[in-house]
């Protein structure tokens, strides 16, 4: 049977069947490729701030766990810290750990800023001079843990 020999309503069904398959496969093929190269950039960075932590005598999470944190882009961290909220956040993780009235402030533990600090550095360079400027309004030393 040639295709002169089908009816045209039946040709044209398979003419677009084919160009919506087609479609449908050249999307999915587009959204694996940009998701396997975010994933390959995000393993990248991550993989530097891993080496970072160990250089620096940090405790360092596994290569994975960073990238699915932090992504490609460093997430939170680098949306804007030197924003009042984040500056907050930063503030009340420098505490006694009690909540509400007996929450205190605390001399923070300098390795935690210094972490935070390398995740800026790596993510998001531009924005850590407002980190540190804002370091300098903390007070910070070598505690225990």
């Amino acid at each position: 049977m040639t295709t002169g020999d089908a009816p045209a309503h039946k040709r044209r069904w398979i003419y677009i069947t084919t160009g919506v398959l087609l479609a449908v496969f050249a999307l999915i093929g587009l959204f694996t490729f940009t998701a396997i190269r975010e994933t390959t950039q995000a393993t990248a960075k991550a993989e530097q701030l891993h080496d970072k932590l160990v250089a620096a005598g940090l405790p360092a999470p596994e290569t994975n766990v960073i990238a699915d944190a932090l992504g490609e882009d460093g997430g939170s961290v680098c949306q804007d810290p030197s924003s009042p909220m984040i500056k907050a956040k930063y503030q009340a993780s420098i505490t006694n750990g009690a909540a509400g009235p007996g929450q205190r402030p605390v001399i923070g533990p300098r390795d935690t800023t210094e972490a935070v600090a390398l995740t800026i550095a790596t993510y998001c360079p531009d924005r850590l001079p407002d980190y540190l400027s804002h370091l300098d309004t903390l007070k910070l030393d070598d505690t225990t843990k």
